[in-house]
């Protein structure tokens, strides 16, 4: 719970799930963990529009960096948002600045100009 409230806009999360419309919308976490049973990453998604998935939230614990943990749960998001019938993907980032930035681009995500007059949350697309 520490690690995804550190990592999460829960108000952003709400906001973004509660979109009406004829997908199935939110899709829950998916949870990395130990053998012991520690949590060491997490994603959250869904698909809020037709043929859109969106990852809410990715992270994993710092100690588990690099261990392909995020590549594991991105993979797993991805597959459940493809059985949704999501052809693209997309993820927030409010900087781009972000070090999640060369790990998204790694999974063939394209960083996206800002839309005029938009908030300054930066959006990053991939074909799936």
């Amino acid at each position: 719970m520490r690690l995804i409230g550190d990592q999460c806009s829960l108000p952003r999360i709400r906001a973004e799930i509660g979109i009406p419309g004829g997908t199935p919308g939110w899709l829950g976490w998916l949870v990395a963990t130990t053998a012991d049973g520690t949590v060491v990453g997490a994603v959250a998604g869904g698909v809020p529009s037709s043929g859109s998935g969106e990852v809410y939230s990715l992270c994993t614990a710092p100690s588990h960096r690099r261990g392909k943990i995020g590549s594991a749960l991105l993979s797993a998001a991805t597959d459940q948002q493809k059985q949704h019938e999501a052809r693209q993907q997309a993820i927030s980032l409010h900087s781009p600045d972000d070090p999640l930035l060369p790990f998204l681009r790694h999974h063939g995500f394209r960083l996206q100009e800002p839309a005029p007059g938009r908030d300054d949350t930066l959006r990053c697309l991939r074909t799936l």
